[in-house]
């Protein structure tokens, strides 16, 4: 029976909204986007933080890194250190070993640039992966470094044509035959969230291409590394073991180990890498309370919209009251009306959320050294979950308040057809909609505010370097085989052809361009550290760079000089420093002259100290950086860095054209000028300004109508007595103070409510803001002046139709 009544309630909310097609056209596109909005900021966080990876048992999966003293936090590992982690058989059933790194792939005669991932013995199997075809690596394989590799099913699909054929099939990579053994399955990526990996080769076969590597020596970094909890083991367990292993091996390798620890994090926290987890964490749970709020602030309109509905229907919810009806009866019946709108907003908002992902996760994005990423969103169960439950609590929040309002209806009063003295107040409900409203747009405002702030100081920001007319592109010979003379030669004579452009003014090589994303870091310390001294060493990150370096980009040598001619492999070992390592090593003192050790006992003797630039991103920190000569060390892959007259675009097409004429089959990668570099880098506080702005300014439009709406109901059902404060002499400046000062008081006190809120809510956004105070005056001072002034506006049309009320007019309105 109640199937029946409610099914009957539903055809009956049905042909009520169809009665104004109009109306309930914009109720329901106003929810679908607050819902679309909802869904696809929760799949971000979803994606990021909740959802496991596709792989067995992801809760038993846990993330291996070193932690240096007075350096990088959470950072990989080598080698030598990850085989003893992986015999601590107590803890760990068993450890893996993964790298991203680049490839040169030909297939068919067609070479591409590839990214995927150098892996340890066991991975695919320690990860519970089964292929979609063929076969993993065999242990033989994959401890001898033999030449094979396993494709992804994209790269499968892509190159292949998805032909059975594929497997056994050949593929040469880096110059060197490879023989592919097996598919990946389909939507299988690794464990490195967002990092799309295309192929897959045995770790082994890196260690023969590269055995000087510093990845294979104790105490350095470079590979990501994953360990299964054995049964029964805990987090706390293990992380006891790898406390115990790490003072064993500072023991044990004092040169190289000495303030290096291990620790340990579960799966689904060290997915994102930690250095980045905080913002992004902070800019996903942002992204999400800013489409809750717009979603509030869209119910709170509907619900007004839904509220002069009812006051139309009163005379037929009195009729209903008369005839029998209880009030929980109508409450029932208008929220399966609202029921109704949210339903239709629902489907519509999750289709749009489902197309959004789908587009959204078909994009790639390259970040350090070209490699491809993309946005890590889909609608799956969890989300499709939050959604349902968003779609009930929107009907509950827009739909329930004006039903229990218009269930409470004086019978004798709705029944009176024409009769408004009995509403002269409106109701209080519609007044905390309104304050509502007002506390949701300047809660919008101030955010909106702040990241512009924060976008003015980036864009103002000392980046340490004169960006104009410079240019920059990557190459990397090592995946064409090339030996470090070959390197040389070649380096050699790009720089000459790029130097002989007219446009030309300076051309330099560094392993590491301006704002790259990518972190190489080494362990250093002032001369006389000695190995077991953890406190004085520092782990910096670090550039190799040849002697136009400092020219090209125009960064001051404080100190000193930089590097030249004579730095050379032959030549005593030297560095240059930033201004932050010289003062943390010799604070207060000249640093020329000194020497600093690496761990393996190395020393250098300080030629220069430059200053402090920006390296990683424009909104960060000072932070320590050292550089090393190239001539001495050598680079198999290398940015190139030019400047040039003119337009910085037609140059950089220039210099890459004159790249091709000496080396048609090198593929350039993060090939921009530095003003693109630096927009790119600031792409978070633009897109937060923008975005924040844009939503701010709908929350001030659907503000401004709902205060229109609300005082010109007001006006109406109060012309009985305005009529009667006319008839006993009230002025206009009185009818003027009664309407606008009601409306002001219900601003005020939404600003009031949205003010102590975004107090409440800055700190959420200090990992997001760059060089602004959160509590900051003028953001804070201006966002309550906008919404007054705009709401003085909305409340001025129906206060100048109180005005003009005609005392005889009104006291026949009767």
């Amino acid at each position: 029976m109640w199937f029946d009544r409610l099914r009957g309630d539903f055809a009956f909310g049905i042909r009520q909204q169809l009665k104004t097609p109009a109306n309930s056209l914009v109720i329901i596109v106003t929810l679908a986007l607050g819902i679309a909005a909802t869904s696809i900021s929760f799949s971000l966080v979803n994606g990021f933080f909740i959802r496991p990876l596709p792989i067995h048992q992801p809760e038993r999966l846990v993330r291996l890194y070193n932690t240096y003293t007075n350096g990088f936090q959470y950072f990989t590992v080598s080698y030598p250190d990850f085989e003893d982690m992986r015999a601590l058989r107590d803890v760990f059933s068993d450890a893996v070993l993964e790298e991203p790194a680049a490839f040169s792939v030909e297939v068919a005669g067609a070479a591409e640039r590839i990214w995927g991932e150098f892996v340890s013995e066991r991975y695919f199997s320690v990860l519970g992966v089964m292929p979609r075809s063929g076969r993993f690596f065999a242990p033989q394989e994959e401890s001898a470094g033999e030449r094979v590799v396993v494709v992804s099913d994209g790269l499968w699909k892509r190159r292949f044509a998805a032909m059975p054929s594929a497997v056994n099939a050949a593929l040469t990579i880096n110059g060197q035959r490879f023989r592919v053994v097996g598919i990946a399955p389909e939507g299988f990526g690794g464990t490195t969230l967002g990092f799309v990996p295309d192929l897959w080769v045995p770790i082994a076969a890196r260690r023969a291409m590269w055995p000087g590597d510093g990845r294979n020596k104790r105490g350095g970094g470079g590979y990501f590394a994953l360990a299964r909890l054995q049964p029964g083991a805990t987090l706390a367990q293990a992380r006891a073991e790898l406390d115990a292993l790490a003072l064993r091996l500072q023991r044990e390798y004092p040169i190289s180990n000495t303030g290096v620890r291990f620790t340990a994090l579960p799966e689904s926290e060290g997915r994102v890498f930690p250095l980045f987890r905080g913002a992004i964490l902070g800019a996903s749970a942002a992204v999400f309370v800013v489409a809750l709020l717009v979603l509030l602030l869209a119910c709170a309109n509907v619900a007004g919209v839904l509220m002069v509905r009812a006051a139309s229907r009163r005379t037929e919810i009195g009729v209903r009251l008369a005839l029998g009806a209880s009030r929980r009866r109508i409450v029932a019946q208008l929220l399966t009306e609202a029921a109704s709108l949210a339903i239709a907003a629902g489907a519509l908002g999750i289709l749009l959320a489902w197309q959004a992902t789908t587009f959204l996760s078909a994009i790639r994005v390259t970040i350090s050294r070209g490699a491809p990423v993309n946005v890590n969103v889909a609608l799956d169960a969890t989300v499709l979950a939050v959604s349902v439950v968003v779609v009930i609590a929107t009907a509950i929040v827009f739909g329930l308040g004006p039903a229990i309002e218009a269930s409470q209806s004086d019978l004798v009063v709705a029944l009176k057809d024409g009769d408004t003295r009995g509403g002269l107040r409106p109701s209080r409900l519609r007044h905390l909609l309104v304050a509502g409203q007002v506390a949701l747009s300047m809660l919008l405002l101030a955010g909106g505010g702040l990241f512009v702030r924060s976008l003015q100081h980036v864009r103002h920001v000392d980046l340490g370097f004169d960006p104009t007319g410079l240019v920059t592109t990557t190459i990397d010979l090592k995946l064409q085989g090339y030996s470090a003379d070959d390197s040389t030669r070649f380096w050699d004579r790009l720089l000459r052809e790029v130097q002989r452009l007219p446009r030309t003014q300076s051309v330099s090589l560094t392993t590491r361009v301006p704002l790259d994303l990518g972190i190489v870091g080494t362990r250093l310390g002032p001369e006389g550290t000695q190995a077991g001294d953890g406190a004085n060493w520092a782990t910096l990150e670090y550039a190799v760079v040849d002697p136009d370096y400092f020219q090209t980009l125009r960064i001051p040598v404080l100190e000193g000089r930089a590097f030249g001619d004579r730095d050379t492999r032959g030549s005593p070992p030297v560095i240059i420093l930033n201004d932050v390592v010289a003062h943390q090593f010799w604070p207060g003192e000249r640093a020329i002259g000194r020497r600093v050790v690496n761990a393996n006992g190395d020393r250098y003797e300080v030629v220069g100290v430059v200053r402090r630039s920006k390296y990683m991103s424009v909104g960060e920190d000072p932070k320590p950086y050292v550089y090393f000569p190239l001539a001495r060390q050598g680079a198999g892959a290398a940015g190139i860095v030019a400047r040039g007259t003119g337009d910085a675009g037609t140059y950089l097409r220039e210099m890459t054209a004159a790249i091709h004429a000496i080396a048609p089959d090198l593929a350039l990668y993060e090939t921009a000028t530095l003003a693109d570099r630096v927009m790119k880098s600031m792409a978070p506080a633009i897109g937060g300004a923008t975005s924040l702005s844009i939503v701010g300014l709908m929350a001030l439009v659907l503000t401004s109508l709902g205060l229109y709406g609300t005082i010109a109901q007001t006006v109406s059902r109060r012309t009985y007595e305005i009529g009667v404060r006319r008839a006993l002499g009230a002025r206009d400046r009185d009818v003027v103070l009664l309407v606008i000062g009601e409306a002001m008081l219900l601003v005020i006190a939404g600003v009031g409510v949205g003010v102590s809120g975004g107090f409440a809510a800055a700190p959420l956004l200090r990992n997001l803001l760059y060089n602004v105070d959160r509590f900051d005056p003028l953001v804070f001072g201006l966002a309550p002046l906008v919404l007054l002034v705009v709401c003085v506006v909305a409340s001025w049309i129906p206060t100048w139709r109180a005005v003009r009320i005609n005392a005889a007019t009104a006291l026949r309105y009767e």
